[in-house]
């Protein structure tokens, strides 16, 4: 796999298939975070704020995660998992990054599950 400078700014439709470090590190950072679905929501803002921003998500993505309540947050996490399953379907990404965002969405899918049978 090429490593290359960030593409330029775009939506998560339009990515290449060429990631920089930045982007798969805060991809990774993201995934170990979400390990433990019972992870507070204070603990992911961080990580998950950095992967909308190194991937070139909406910055309205991102401010639902970093600063909004618990049902904002999800919604903010649930838009990040749609552009990811996104990039997984058009094929976009390379195979070893594809696990890592397999794994993001399984991962961040099951934190919401959790979170949301809590503050229910």
């Amino acid at each position: 796999m090429e490593i290359t400078d960030p593409p330029l700014p775009s939506d998560c439709q339009t990515l290449s298939r060429r990631v920089s470090l930045e982007q798969i590190k805060s991809l990774r950072d993201a995934v170990d975070t979400l390990k433990c679905e019972y992870i507070c929501l204070s603990r992911i803002r961080e990580p998950l704020g950095l992967v909308g921003g190194y991937w070139d998500m909406d910055s309205e993505i991102i401010n639902r995660i970093a600063a909004g309540s618990l049902c904002s947050a999800i919604r903010g996490i649930t838009s990040m998992c749609l552009c990811f399953e996104n990039m997984l379907a058009a094929k976009r990404l390379s195979p070893e990054v594809s696990h890592d965002a397999i794994l993001f969405v399984q991962r961040a899918r099951s934190w919401m599950l959790v979170n949301a049978i809590v503050s229910g």
